[in-house]
């Protein structure tokens, strides 16, 4: 299987762990083809590390079932945040042509599907630009634009929730959220914008991230529901 194709994005792993892994490269001495991955978080210190793509191809048993070591996860919307940060470190994101608001109606993306609060609270974040023009679209053509009733629910059920969130509880954090979320500043911009240093900016990230998940966990405990991924047993 090591002649697999492979593409930039995102991969799970067959623990469940996420990584992005952000291209293929060849080693200078011996010439074996390997990959370069990415910590699966992208508001935190980048984490890289490379592998064999004999190894990232192959196969693992698993409680007598074999399954692949890397699986790509085709739903998760690569975002400008995590372009943009990947530059910042010196390195290629995927290649895509230029993108218009009408071009929302043919991407995809899984709502309310987070494992976690703070994952979920991310996931709104980086995916607010793409939510938004989605939203419009609808709402401006009147018809569920290449998106189910029921996800068209789930999306306007958070975008407004995070509209009036950061006009409310969260207003400290609108300034930062509008430059990175909706101007699409990168945290290296962000920081020279503001003459902060790189950390400074994570904790600010850190601080509405936390803040966010909080929110999100007291409107399912209000509500009376999850809107979590479900958990397998």
């Amino acid at each position: 299987m090591a002649d697999r194709k492979i593409r930039a994005g995102y991969y799970r792993r067959y623990d469940g762990k996420l990584i992005y892994l952000v291209t293929a490269a060849e080693d200078a001495e011996t010439g074996e083809e390997t990959v370069i991955l990415r910590s699966y978080s992208f508001s935190e210190v980048p984490q890289y590390f490379t592998m064999s793509k004999k190894s990232f191809c192959a196969f693992v048993e698993v409680n007598g079932e074999r399954k692949a070591r890397y699986k790509r996860v085709t739903n998760m919307k690569i975002t400008e945040a995590v372009i943009s940060n990947l530059a910042e470190d010196g390195m290629r994101g995927p290649i895509r042509k230029k993108s218009t608001e009408r071009d929302a109606e043919y991407d995809s993306r899984v709502y309310q599907s987070a494992p976690t609060y703070l994952a979920y609270a991310k996931e709104l974040c980086e995916s607010y630009r793409f939510d938004s023009a989605k939203y419009r679209l609808c709402m401006n053509e009147k018809r569920y634009a290449a998106i189910t009733r029921s996800d068209f629910a789930k999306l306007k059920e958070d975008i407004q929730f995070l509209d009036n969130a950061l006009k409310t509880v969260l207003q400290d954090h609108q300034a930062y959220f509008q430059e990175r979320f909706v101007d699409g500043l990168s945290i290296r911009k962000y920081a020279e914008a503001h003459q902060l240093n790189r950390g400074s900016v994570d904790y600010l990230q850190k601080k509405l991230l936390t803040a966010l998940a909080q929110l999100l966990k007291e409107r399912d405990e209000a509500d009376g529901t999850c809107r979590l991924r479900p958990k397998t047993t």
